[in-house]
C-alpha cells in the first residue's frame, strides 16, 4: 500500500509538472509584450520561447526561417530617435528578430527591420535602427531558426546615438581613439 501511495504521488507530482510546462510563455502573443527598458548599456535578460505558438494577423517577418514559436516585447524610442536590440544565446542558439510598429497590439502592420545573424552572439540577431519615432513603442518578436530548438534567450535594447545633426568624428582631429578596449557606437552619415 505504501509503495502505491509513493508511484500515485510520483505520477501524478510529474504529470502536473509536464502539464505546466505545456504552456505557452506568457508573451506569446503581442498584445502581452514584455516591455524592455532601453538602457545607455546593453543589460541581458533571459526570456524563453518553449512551447511560444505561432502570431497570426501580423506581416510575416521574412527573414530567419520564421516557422512560428514567437515571443513579443516592446520598447519605447528614446529622444535620440535609435535603438540598439541585441540577442545572446541560451538553449536557442540561432534566433531571428523583427522590428514593427503600429497602432497598438492588435493592429502591427509596420514591419521595420529583420536580422538573423547579425549579433555578435554566435547566429543570433540584433537590430540597429534609425529614424524611429522618439516616443513611440515598437514591438519586437524573436522566434528560433526553423522553430526546432526553441528554449531560453537573452536580449537586451540600448539607446542608440542621434545621428541627424551629429558632426563627432567628422575629422581626423576629432577621431576617437578605437583601440582602447572600450566600446563605441558611431553614426555612420
Amino acid at each position: 500500500m505504501q509503495k502505491l501511495i509513493v508511484f500515485i504521488l510520483f505520477f501524478t507530482s510529474f504529470y502536473a509538472t509536464e502539464a505546466l510546462n505545456l504552456a505557452p510563455p506568457v508573451n506569446d502573443d503581442p498584445c502581452n509584450a514584455i516591455p524592455l527598458t532601453v538602457g545607455t548599456t546593453c543589460n541581458f535578460t533571459q526570456y524563453t520561447n518553449d512551447q511560444a505558438t505561432a502570431t497570426t494577423g501580423v506581416p510575416a517577418p521574412g527573414c530567419a526561417n520564421y516557422s512560428g514559436g514567437d515571443v513579443w516585447f516592446t520598447a519605447v524610442v528614446p529622444a535620440s530617435g535609435s535603438l540598439i536590440i541585441d540577442t545572446d544565446i541560451g538553449v536557442m542558439t540561432d534566433g531571428g528578430m523583427a522590428l514593427y510598429s503600429g497602432p497598438n497590439c492588435n493592429n502591427i502592420n509596420n514591419l521595420i527591420a529583420c536580422d538573423d545573424d547579425g549579433s555578435a552572439n554566435g547566429l543570433m540577431p540584433s537590430i540597429s535602427q534609425t529614424g524611429l519615432t522618439p516616443g513611440s513603442t515598437v514591438y519586437i518578436r524573436v522566434w528560433e531558426y526553423g522553430n526546432n530548438n526553441n528554449g531560453t534567450f537573452s536580449i537586451c535594447v540600448k539607446a542608440g546615438l542621434s545621428c541627424s545633426s551629429s558632426t563627432a568624428n567628422s575629422s581626423c582631429s576629432s577621431a576617437d581613439p578605437f583601440c582602447t578596449g572600450v566600446s563605441y557606437d558611431y553614426c555612420n552619415t
